[in-house]
């Protein structure tokens, strides 16, 4: 069997739709590794995570999530990894979600983060390497970690150790958080939209709840803060455009009231005067030549004088 065989080998349950790059990956492991189901067991120990007591945790997806990976790149992308399964070569085409690198800056200033995919580690760590070199994620789980149930894998939040209103996890995939669904966060999926903001657009929220004593139901504290957001720019805006109109309606005032001097060449001049001609200088603006006295004959002295 070549390596496009066993790359594109089905998992053991037949579906319909094709398989998603996570289901190919991890379809090469079981063909080169038959295991016994007792030893899903182990999935269920317990997991050593940050526990500052200070801050919260944030649990973060990879695929789809973070970046996006092919074993294509006819798409374009953003870098190539080698991937070795069992002695096999893989070549793996991974766009990165824009904002990532920020994203994690930020919010490491915030919470302890994990990094939890239900993908292999052989094809996670290089990809977690370069998409956050300065180290901010602290933790990281794979494919081992999650808990198997009929269609798939979860990830129970439980094992983290942490009380779960100090945990959210972000997640393309409500699966990924079915045992604890208040809190997970869905976020739109991550193909190769290079002007995709989801994650500009979703760090102001996650600093507001690292504040919160409760950070459950993340999806609806989410709406709601959206929506507060979005009122507050809309007072702000009047206010704003509101002292703009006192401003302007001051200024004008003011040019009506105090005769001005300019400098301006004769182009500017002829324009004025066309307008005036025209009736569209509002309000009407009478102009008068002064004699010039400067050496340069490109431009003139004129007193602009406004009647009510």
């Amino acid at each position: 069997m070549n390596n496009n065989d066993i790359i594109y080998q089905q998992q053991q349950e037949q579906r319909e739709r094709k398989p998603s790059f996570l289901e190919q990956l991890c379809s090469c492991l079981y063909f080169f590794q038959k295991k016994d189901v007792r030893a899903n067991e182990r999935y269920q120990l317990g997991i050593d995570t940050p526990k500052s007591h200070a801050r919260k945790l944030c649990v973060l997806d990879l695929d789809e999530t973070l970046v996006h990976s092919q074993f294509k790149g006819d798409n374009g992308y953003d870098f190539l990894l080698d991937i070795i399964v069992q002695s096999q070569l893989f070549k793996v085409f991974v766009t990165v979600r824009p904002g990532v690198e920020t994203f994690l800056e930020q919010l490491s200033e915030h919470f302890d983060i994990v990094l939890w995919t239900a993908s292999l580690k052989e094809y996670a760590d290089p990809v977690i390497d370069i998409i956050d070199p300065q180290r901010r994620i602290q933790t990281r789980l794979y494919r081992e970690s999650c808990t198997p149930i009929r269609g798939g894998l979860t990830k129970n939040l439980n094992k983290l150790g942490r009380n779960l209103k100090e945990v959210l996890i972000i997640d393309n995939s409500q699966m990924s958080f079915l045992f604890q669904p208040e809190n997970g966060f869905l976020i739109k999926d991550f193909i190769q939209d290079k002007n995709d903001k989801e994650l500009d657009m979703l760090l102001p929220f996650l600093i507001w709840l690292s504040q919160q004593s409760d950070v459950r139901p993340v999806q609806k504290l989410c709406q709601q803060f959206m929506l507060k957001n979005q009122h507050s720019r809309k007072i702000s805006k009047k206010q704003i455009l509101s002292q703009s109109m006192v401003l302007n309606q001051d200024n004008i005032q003011k040019q009506l009231e105090i005769p001005r001097t300019h400098t301006m060449n004769h182009q500017d001049f002829e324009e004025i005067e066309l307008r005036q001609e025209a009736g569209l200088n509002s309000p009407h603006v009478e102009l008068k030549m002064q004699d010039q006295t400067d050496d340069d004959e490109s431009k003139e002295t004129f007193e602009i004088s406004s009647n009510c």
